[in-house]
């Protein structure tokens, strides 16, 4: 097949801006030494995603598509774990296992995209089907449900996100597609009982951030100010108040789009999206490009899941998304979520050069 050459490239450059953003952002910069710094631990989780990159891009995705019920096991036990035995934050979230080393609901996004992939592609004759639409919801309601009780509403509604492009893909009929929507939608009052009330204040401070500026708003019109700070050009690396004074909480993760706005403007921001199209558009033509079915689903998932926690983050640096705690691929600081998006990228790697082909 006819390989995106620039594919590697794409993401490196989107690994050197993430660097640069969470160095100008990193509060324990020259107050620590330097591997204990945020910049110099995601430098390493860099270096280690690129070691990962080039060794899963060897493995052909075919061999993992057949570990697809291990991986589904590894999911459901891990998330499980956590739940029972997993390391806490200051809000009261279960998230963490080995001491905040290992997020296995951030694992979950690839491990479970690998296995829908697999579930799907062995099912290609009941495409459409009630039956396979009953057999997905049940296999993708079990660890979305998992991930929500740490809770993680973000990394649920990725999962969410990758059946929903599972249902696409296997060509559902739109008032099928409408009515496991309208079924969810029923739930709602039952999700907001078992919302935290952090999580419903931020949801609700969603619709009107000004009537809690201190409180709940806080995050959001202070990230709204951040980006409108840095006009066109912005005000320089390393520079500005709202970042570097850290007005802006959060402001080397959840909030790191908005950081590096202040910095370099709305021409920085630009650059940043055009490499995230770029990359999209690059795992959309790999998926087009590839002769087998898996390949097709799997490019497909990837390249939902990643336009999804594009637009969720930078939507809620710019106040027009709910705040959900949606990391920015390779730019945010966290050493799994870096990790897991080069292992991705990996497996995408390996199905251009591949061409489908064992």
């Amino acid at each position: 097949m006819k390989m995106v050459k620039m594919f590697p490239v794409i993401i490196l450059f989107l690994n050197i801006i993430g660097l640069m953003a969470v160095y100008s952002t990193d509060p324990l910069r020259g107050e620590v030494p330097f591997i204990q710094t945020f910049f110099g631990r995601q430098l390493l989780w860099c270096l280690i995603g690129w070691l990962v990159f080039w060794g899963v891009s060897y493995i052909h995705y075919h061999w993992l598509i057949k570990l697809e019920w291990i991986l589904y096991l590894i999911i459901i036990l891990s998330l499980s774990a956590v739940l029972f035995f997993g390391s806490g934050d200051d809000v009261g979230a279960r998230r963490w296992l080995f001491f905040h080393s290992v997020q296995p609901s951030e694992f979950s996004k690839v491990g479970f995209t690998v296995f829908l992939a697999a579930f799907l592609s062995a099912r290609s004759e009941d495409y459409g089907s009630w039956q396979l639409l009953l057999k997905t919801s049940i296999l993708s309601i079990i660890p979305t449900g998992l991930i929500f009780l740490e809770p993680d509403l973000g990394t649920a509604l990725v999962i969410i996100v990758l059946w929903f492009s599972g249902l696409f893909f296997c060509g559902f009929q739109w008032k099928k597609i409408l009515a496991v929507f309208a079924g969810l939608i029923g739930f709602v009052p039952i999700f907001w009982l078992i919302l935290h009330d952090y999580q419903k204040k931020r949801l609700l401070s969603f619709f009107a951030p000004q009537s809690d500026p201190l409180g709940t708003g806080y995050n959001v019109l202070q990230s709204q100010i951040t980006i409108g700070a840095g006009g066109f050009f912005g005000k320089g690396w390393l520079s500005g108040t709202q970042s570097q004074l850290r007005f802006l909480p959060a402001h080397y993760t959840d909030f790191i789009f908005a950081s590096w706005c202040e910095q370099w403007g709305f021409v920085g921001g630009v650059m940043i999206l055009v490499l995230f199209f770029w990359l999209i558009w690059s795992i959309y033509r790999i998926g087009i490009e590839t002769p087998d079915l898996e390949g097709k689903i799997l490019a497909t998932l990837f390249g939902s899941m990643l336009v999804f926690q594009v637009l969720i983050n930078v939507g809620m640096n710019m106040g027009v998304m709910p705040v959900t705690g949606i990391p920015l691929p390779f730019i945010s600081y966290g050493g799994s979520s870096l990790f897991i998006n080069m292992l991705a990228m990996g497996i995408m790697w390996n199905i251009a050069k591949s061409g489908g082909s064992e």
